[in-house]
Order: structure tokens, then sequence, then C-alpha cells
């Protein structure tokens, strides 16, 4: 079995394209919340950190395994090269490597406390909609706005698993500005969503939210997606006062709204879909702004 759990994560889950993404992911979003928390003089990432992006690489990890769980029927009709229709790895397989690696992620997280309980409801979450699925078939597959209604708090149950983590570290308590940092963390997720799944001729079948919003609306939406995700960075960093811990620095949170805009306009130029690699790099680059905003505005010697 274990051999079938490294073949499927070097199909599924290349680390080429998963590791910088998670790795930014706990670092950028920590290095956020840091910015905007004023009782935080100065910032480093610590071993707090790194057990944090230890375990977001391997929750992906499971968290992709659990979705090939779900949607292997229609992988089988539309995608029968992914790991479980094309008999790489087994169901059960997968549900075991969701088990052993969920309780060995709680293990390592055992000594955080409030952290640990984070994570804890993360999987519970993820469990509920797996069960859901699959032994009532809800959300119905083609009910896409559902479907996208009903995964979306995973990734934001993610990103405050990340700011539980961050104040553990820090000794802190919820702010309204670490919320919303959340929020914008999770619009930034939505913007790669729709627009990895932007196209102008869908195949039979296919679900892509393009049914529901058309080829330009998909498009327009994604990129707003990106463009409230900066905004909401924008105001609570307020790069222009000169008494906010982002004066100056924050408005470098724009600067990934770039490749979005540029993937839209190709596509309004009659690209067939947004391209790959301004849809995959844009949600690591929206991270690592927020990570250059942390080290410059609170990244001084203690």
């Amino acid at each position: 079995m274990i051999r079938r759990w490294g073949r499927y994560a070097a199909l599924a889950y290349p680390l080429r394209v998963q590791l910088p993404f998670t790795v930014a992911w706990a670092a950028g979003l920590t290095a956020l919340f840091a910015s905007v928390t004023g009782a935080v003089d100065h910032w480093r990432p610590g071993p707090g950190l790194a057990v944090t992006t230890v375990t977001l690489v391997v929750d992906m990890l499971l968290m992709r395994a659990l979705d090939d769980i779900r949607d292997q029927d229609y992988d089988r009709a539309h995608h029968p090269e992914r790991p479980l229709p094309a008999g790489v790895v087994r169901e059960r397989d997968l549900v075991a490597l969701a088990v052993v690696g969920g309780a060995l992620l709680l293990l390592l997280n055992a000594g955080r406390g409030v952290v640990a309980l984070a994570l804890l409801a993360q999987f519970a979450y993820t469990a509920a909609v797996i069960a859901a699925d699959r032994l009532a078939g809800w959300p119905d597959g083609e009910q896409l706005a559902l479907h996208l209604a009903v995964n979306l708090p995973i990734q934001t149950l993610i990103s405050l698993y990340v700011y539980t983590g961050f104040l553990r570290a820090e000794h802190g308590h919820p702010t309204v500005s670490g919320l919303l940092a959340v929020v914008s963390a999770t619009l930034g997720g939505l913007c790669l969503e729709l627009g990895r799944k932007a196209t102008r001729n869908p195949r039979p079948g296919e679900r892509t939210y393009v049914t529901v919003l058309g080829p330009s609306g998909t498009s327009l939406t994604a990129l707003g997606c990106a463009v409230a995700a900066a905004g909401l960075a924008l105001a609570i960093l307020r790069p222009w006062d000169p008494g906010a811990p982002g004066h100056g620095a924050g408005w470098l949170v724009l600067a990934p709204c770039a490749l979005p805009a540029l993937a839209a306009a190709r596509f309004a130029g009659g690209s067939l879909t947004w391209p790959a690699a301004l849809t995959r790099s844009y949600v690591p680059v929206m991270y690592a702004s927020f990570l250059a905003v942390g080290w410059i505005s609170k990244g001084g010697p203690a």
C-alpha cells in the first residue's frame, strides 16, 4: 500500500507544484497576520510556523486524495488518466491515506492546544462533506454553485488553522484584521478555482463554471476575486497611513493582480482558456507579496 501511496502522490500531488504553493500559503499568510497585528513589533519565522507548513503540505495531499474519491465517477468518464480510475490506487488506499495522514497530523499538532482543535475542525468539516456526497449524493455534481459554496469553507478553515498557529506563537488573540486576512486569502483561492476552469469550449458533460456564468462571466468573476483579495488586504494594511504597520510596503499586495488581469485579457482576446502558467502562479505570488510586506514592515531585529 505504501508503494501505491507513493505512486499516487507522484502523479496527483507533484511537489514541484504543490510545495511552493503550500509553503507560500503558510509563510505568506502568517506574515500578513504579523503585518496587521499591532501587538507584534517584529516577526521572524519560528518553529511553530515550521510545524504549520509541514501540516499544510501533508493536509493538501489528503484533501487531494479525498477529492479524488469524491470525483471518481466523474473522472472515470472525463479524466480516465487520473490515478484512481486508471487503477494506480484503489479507493480503500486513499481512505487509508486520509485516515493515517490525518492521525499523524493531529499527533504532530497535539501539543498546540487550540491550533490542533482548528485542524480537527477542518478534518471534521471535510469528512462531513465527503460523507454527504458518498452516502446521499449531495450536493449533486451538476449544482456547481452549491458545490463551490460547500467546498470553499475547507480552504477558509485551513487558513484559520494558520491563523491559530500565528496567534499561539505570538500569544495573541483574534482580531477583525486577522479574520479579514483569512477572507482575503479565501478570495485569492477562489480566483484560482474559477480561473483554472475558464474555457470557451467546454467538453460535453464537463463541470465548469462557464455553464453557470458564461465564459466572460467566469473570467471577470475570477479577476474580480483577485481584485477583491488585494483590496481587502490593502484595507487592513492601510499603506497610505503613516501610522499603519504596512505603510508604504502594503502597496505590494496589488502587484499579483497583474497575473489574473493578463490572463483575463488574453481570454478576452480569444484564448480558449486562461493561460495555465499565469493562473497557477497567481496564488503563490499573492502569498509572496504578503510575505514581502510582513518582512519589510515587521521583519526588524528583536
